[in-house]
């Protein structure tokens, strides 16, 4: 049991060391230069930790992971925006809610997949909308906003692609064990939380860009990260269970 918990908390400081290096000095910003989107996937860590560890560890790993890597940040590079609590409680949610999805005890196990066919449905069918009606996504997005029209057009149909990947991966896994689709779950429901909601309103209070204007091209890079975390998260997990964390 000691050992089992030396390695959970060996466990839990690589996690947050990991989180640091993806979220601070991994993550691509778009368009350059601009704080509208970040692509990353500095919160992988802290829905592992969430899973595995559980939710009240999860939730100061996230506190750690998001203050610590401020100051990393400004002593590396010697500058760094204002450090504003609104993204702790991003970070905050993404050490929590895996957790609790993951470990929620419900009689009927098939409700997380029938919610991921109505979700990534929905989700493809908005890409679908926005590949046809890109020239009202670009106007509304503004032209002092440096992009490529091309590279939008390259994004979506990336995620597009991987959003129809996990949709097939949730049919062809309807009859099985429920914990791959409690994973897709909640990383959709964390990026439509946090990507589309809190982000742009944190974005808007501190730099002053309108919500609006910010989430055409949120929605547009959500799908691709959606892809990545669930297929990551979904092995990494499984692997953790299987051999890492186990009781000898």
């Amino acid at each position: 049991m000691k050992q089992l918990r030396l390695r959970k908390t060996i466990l839990a400081a690589l996690l947050v060391a990991i989180g640091i290096v993806l979220s601070q000095f991994l993550s691509v910003t778009y368009p350059p230069n601009n704080a509208i989107i970040r692509f990353g996937i500095g919160y992988i860590p802290l829905i592992i930790i969430s899973i595995i560890l559980g939710p009240r560890i999860g939730a100061a790993s996230a506190v750690i992971q998001d203050v610590l890597g401020y100051f990393v940040y400004m002593l590396v590079f010697g500058s760094s925006g204002p450090f504003f609590p609104g993204f702790t409680i991003n970070a905050v949610l993404f050490g929590v809610i895996p957790g609790l999805v993951y470990n929620l005890i419900l009689k009927e196990k098939k409700i997380f997949n029938v919610i991921n066919f109505v979700l990534l449905l929905s989700l493809i069918g908005l890409g679908i909308y926005a590949l046809i009606d890109m020239p009202a996504i670009i106007s509304t997005i503004g032209t002092d906003v440096d992009f490529q029209v091309w590279f939008l057009y390259m994004l979506l149909i990336i995620g597009e692609a991987g959003l129809i990947s996990i949709f097939i991966f949730v049919f062809t896994k309807r009859k099985e064990d429920d914990k791959s689709h409690r994973i897709i779950f909640s990383v959709i429901i964390m990026q439509i939380i946090t990507a589309l909601i809190l982000t742009p309103l944190w974005v808007s209070v501190l730099y002053g860009i309108p919500f609006w204007a910010q989430l055409p091209l949120r929605i547009i890079k959500t799908p691709i990260e959606i892809f990545i975390y669930s297929i990551l998260l979904i092995r990494i997990i499984t692997a953790l269970n299987t051999y890492m964390l186990r009781e000898e």
